[in-house]
């Protein structure tokens, strides 16, 4: 059985669940999270995707994100992707970016979502337990390297939109 997802209507106003697999076959629009783990000095935690996820295996991403359950609001979703992915717990988000995006991922599924991403700030000495199946590697990076990481193309479009809506400038 297919994970069941928030349906919404063009302004993100809920529709109904559908499937997770029926709306990247269908084109329909969905939502999804992404959290930004900072540290003081401005750093940011990306973790490389593992190599056996259905899109973007291998690419580097956000701190950690991904769909929200049919029934789970944005912020929940946050605080849950962030746990499962990094081992972090924390109620301290920020919502700094809201945007809609469409893109068509290396494999076909068409991504059509609404994403809301919040931000975390954290020492770095936080103990970090990446969750296997979902992450192959954590990496706490400066912006001019997220600018670099960004140029070789090895990244998920969510990176990609991130970084456009959140991050590019941001540090300027």
């Amino acid at each position: 059985m297919q994970e069941q997802i928030w349906h919404v209507d063009e302004n993100d106003n809920p529709i109904g669940s559908i499937g997770r697999d029926d709306s990247r076959k269908q084109g329909a629009r969905y939502r999804i999270v992404r959290v930004s783990v900072e540290d003081e000095d401005g750093a940011i935690l990306l973790q490389k995707r593992s190599e056996n996820k259905k899109s973007y295996p291998g690419c580097w991403d956000t701190s950690a994100g991904g769909n929200i359950a049919y029934g789970e609001s944005y912020e929940a979703a946050a605080r849950r992707e962030l746990l499962e992915e990094t081992g972090i717990a924390s109620n301290d988000l920020e919502e700094v970016a809201y945007f809609y995006g469409e893109v068509v991922d290396p494999k076909g599924a068409k991504m059509n979502r609404f994403t809301k991403v919040y931000r975390v700030t954290l020492p770095k000495t936080t103990q970090l337990t990446p969750q296997s199946e979902e992450v192959a590697e954590l990496i706490w990076i400066n912006q001019e390297d997220l600018s670099k990481i960004i140029a070789d193309g090895l990244i998920t479009d969510g990176l990609k939109q991130t970084y456009e809506k959140y991050y590019e400038g941001k540090y300027d």
